[in-house]
């Protein structure tokens, strides 16, 4: 699946209509996290998802609705044994669904989501769900909202709201998940008594480092992009490097490696994976990685030949204790062989590491 947000931003571009449905309530063991989306497009097409089967059609035929009247509606789904029975529906348990007519204000907030999400940085989207009640009264308040306080958009309840959501911006980037929360109007506010609001935060998504551009990297850039991971692919050489080999890549960057890490953006959310043509190149990439910040840091080789480039690096200076924060060999255990098989044992291993708190 593609990312949700660039295909919210194209449809604002386009001056399109379209309804955005968005989990905001999730019990029990429906397939889709709260934060979960599906854009439906003025021409009947979609992307996203928020589980399938009957739940999503339901939902598209409500965006209908709601795009012609202009007003948000929140759609509430007890799924019952007897539903699941039927076929065609999501696991099960309760889910409330928020559909929202996509709005022009709404592109100056998703271009600088889209940058964040591309460049760095954090913030968090409030979307005001419903107001006492009524999901067509919230409908329109949306706001992104940076650590330093600096807003785009509006919201209800002015500066107090403001406060609230700076208050729950460490937890919610640390746990990377969105919640629902509920706001009291203050002493102030006459208009509104109640309102729910959607918080999700919005990062710099994890990207794979792929350092070396031969046939175990070609298996992984595909596989990696399948689970949501943005893929750069580094080498010093075009002819391996090239759109032609890794049409899947959101970068790929031809340079020494010597110098590679020059250019590049490395943050907690970056995976380091190594795997160059020589014991050469996977000790000079080796040697940038482990003084990165980065989350993930594999290579491949041999126990004989990871033995060989620790004591090397250990007498530049290097601790063990850095060295021994590596995946190395990289991968899961399921004793593969092939290219395609050692790209399965990475991106498990990189999944894995992801999913940890």
């Amino acid at each position: 699946m593609g990312d949700i947000y660039s295909e919210i931003l194209k449809s604002l571009e386009r001056g399109e209509k379209a309804a955005l449905a968005t989990i905001v309530s999730r019990t029990g063991s429906a397939p889709r996290a709260v934060g979960a989306k599906y854009l439906i497009h003025e021409d009947g097409s979609s992307s996203g998802s928020i589980g399938g089967g009957c739940v999503e059609a339901e939902v598209w035929q409500k965006a209908q609705e709601v795009m012609e009247k202009g007003d948000g509606n929140v759609l509430q789904f007890n799924l019952t044994a007897e539903q699941l029975a039927e076929g065609g529906l999501i696991c099960g348990g309760n889910v409330e669904i928020f559909i929202e007519p996509l709005k022009e204000p709404f592109l100056e907030i998703y271009q600088e989501v889209k940058k964040i999400k591309q460049k760095g940085g954090a913030a968090i989207l409030a979307t005001w769900v419903s107001v006492d009640g009524d999901s067509s009264k919230g409908e329109g308040a949306k706001a992104l909202i940076r650590s330093s306080g600096v807003k785009l958009g509006s919201l209800y309840g002015g500066e107090e709201v403001e406060r609230k959501i700076l208050s729950e911006m460490d937890t919610l980037l640390k746990e990377k998940k969105p919640k629902l929360i509920s706001l009291q109007a203050g002493e102030k506010d006459s208009s509104w008594e109640k309102a729910e609001v959607l918080l999700e935060p919005v990062f710099s998504e994890p990207t794979v480092y792929l350092f070396g551009a031969g046939h175990v990297s070609q298996q992984i850039a595909p596989l990696a992009k399948r689970v949501e991971f943005k893929v750069a692919v580094i080498d010093d050489r075009e002819i391996f490097a090239n759109r032609q080999r890794f049409p899947d890549a959101d970068e790929i960057v031809v340079t020494e490696f010597e110098r590679c890490f020059e250019r590049l953006l490395l943050d907690d959310s970056s995976f380091i994976v190594i795997v160059t043509r020589g014991h050469l190149y996977d000790g000079l990439v080796l040697e940038q990685a482990v003084k990165t910040h980065a989350r993930y840091v594999g290579m491949i080789g041999s126990r004989k030949k990871i033995r060989i480039l620790y004591q090397h690096l250990m007498k530049k200076g290097i601790s063990k204790e850095t060295l021994d924060r590596v995946y190395a060999p990289i991968g899961l255990e399921i004793h593969s062989e092939t290219p395609e098989e050692i790209a399965v044992s990475i991106v498990a291993q990189l999944i894995q590491v992801r999913g940890e708190p």
